[in-house]
């Protein structure tokens, strides 16, 4: 695998570098370029492609860079490619991986009786970093999770203390109005003994499907909900003690989402949809 999971503060803050550069032909003859997309994962080690949320499949030339199981459904990736091998109406693109970062699936439980003493024992800090949630479309949701772990000393050390925190999304289809889907979003951490030494904030996406809790809504209320909330316990630190917690809440137009029927051009910043990737606004994707 090209990229380890290290919390993504360095891969963004190189992401968005990343975004300054320029796939157009260049004055002196260069025509290549960098881009990046969200992806949905094919295949396995050697024969993997990505597709797009409007269709678009990329497949790596550089498969050898793989080397282990992504182990996701999705994945965001930063690449090379020629501009002068894009042809007019296909919906694939040949690429050279320059960064792969898988991202894991969590689906939507139904609440279950003194859910947050049985599996939440650590706090969050927010569920909006960056751009907030993003829709691949009206079930497929990436949240950008942001929390607190221990000082490490170099990366295997915090590749440890990354796996022991896990995130999961219970669904409370009357804790909101009759318009309103509650999402409540922990977290449960493997040695919470340690919460009180977590102090350095990281933050990564995570990939949760909504099916069972839009369907048990629509069971319920005889229609979608028109916001989604995502309620989870907000800390200062990873202290999970009682005067460090504050119930928050996140709020989504989800109306907007179902207007949009498909992700559209032009509108991922007004209503949190993916960048597409058609012909026309590559030049938005493809930096």
């Amino acid at each position: 695998m090209i990229m380890k999971k290290t919390g993504l503060a360095v891969f963004f803050a190189a992401l968005m570098s990343v975004l300054g550069l320029t796939s157009c032909l260049n004055g002196d003859g260069d025509t290549s370029g960098v881009g990046q997309a969200w992806v949905k994962v094919s295949g396995f080690p050697g024969f993997y492609t990505f597709t797009t949320a409007d269709g678009y499949t990329i497949n790596p030339t550089n498969q050898s860079v793989l080397t282990s199981e992504l182990g996701a459904d999705y994945a965001y990736l930063i690449y090379q490619y020629d501009e002068t091998s894009l042809v007019e109406g296909s919906k694939e693109m040949n690429v050279a991986l320059t960064g792969c970062m898988p991202i894991k699936t969590a689906n939507a439980y139904s609440s279950v009786e003194q859910m947050d003493s049985l599996y939440a024992n650590a706090p969050l800090s927010s569920v909006s970093e960056q751009t907030g949630p993003l829709f691949w479309d009206k079930e497929n949701v990436f949240i950008p999770i942001s929390y607190y772990i221990t000082q490490t000393s170099d990366d295997t050390a915090k590749n440890t203390e990354l796996n022991k925190h896990n995130f999961q999304i219970y669904y409370d289809v009357n804790g909101g109005s009759d318009t309103e889907l509650v999402l409540k979003l922990r977290h449960n951490v493997a040695d919470p003994d340690n919460n009180s030494k977590r102090l350095v904030s990281v933050w990564e996406y995570k990939h949760f499907n909504l099916a069972q809790a839009l369907n048990a809504f629509s069971m319920a209320k005889g229609r979608q909900p028109s916001t989604i909330s995502i309620e989870y316990e907000k800390g200062y630190s990873g202290d999970y003690t009682a005067g460090n917690i504050q119930l928050t809440k996140h709020s989504i137009d989800y109306q907007s989402i179902l207007d949009a029927g498909v992700l559209k051009v032009g509108t991922e910043a007004r209503i949190n949809l993916l960048p597409t990737m058609t012909r026309a606004t590559r030049s938005a994707v493809m930096m």
